[in-house]
Formats: C-alpha cells, sequence, structure tokens
C-alpha cells in the first residue's frame, strides 16, 4: 500500500522534509517512489508538484494527515 507522507532529510535539529510517494509500512528513510516536493518548516517554504499529487489521489493513494495540513 503506497501513500503521500514526508521524509526527513538534513542534518540532526535542523531537518526539513522531502515530500514522497513510498511503502506506508515502510521506514521513512528508506527508499521512496517517486518525490512530489519539499517543506522547510524554519522558513515555512515549500515547493510542492501539484500535478503529480492529483495525479496520486486519482490513483487513490492516501495522504498523511501532516501533508493534507501542508496542502491546504
Amino acid at each position: 500500500m503506497l501513500t503521500i507522507r514526508l521524509k526527513p532529510m538534513g542534518r540532526k535539529y535542523r531537518k526539513f522534509y522531502r515530500i514522497v510517494v513510498a511503502q506506508k509500512h515502510k521506514h521513512t528513510t528508506k527508499k521512496s517512489i517517486e518525490d512530489l516536493g519539499w517543506y522547510n518548516p524554519y522558513t515555512k517554504e515549500k515547493s510542492i508538484k501539484q500535478d503529480r499529487i492529483n495525479h496520486y489521489v486519482a490513483l487513490n493513494i492516501e495522504i498523511s494527515d501532516t501533508v493534507k495540513s501542508l496542502l491546504k
């Protein structure tokens, strides 16, 4: 089962996140299927490939609660 969720990147205490499509029950640092964007919580910047997210939503892929709040 696939899900759209955040993947932590960066160094300790200064993390940023990539929005990825990955297996639901695998660890977040493992290999992902596709990168859909990124989010920096310190500067509140984000870049999202909205067309690819719409593609996966049309395929009934789940979206995590955190990513849902970022998309609003």
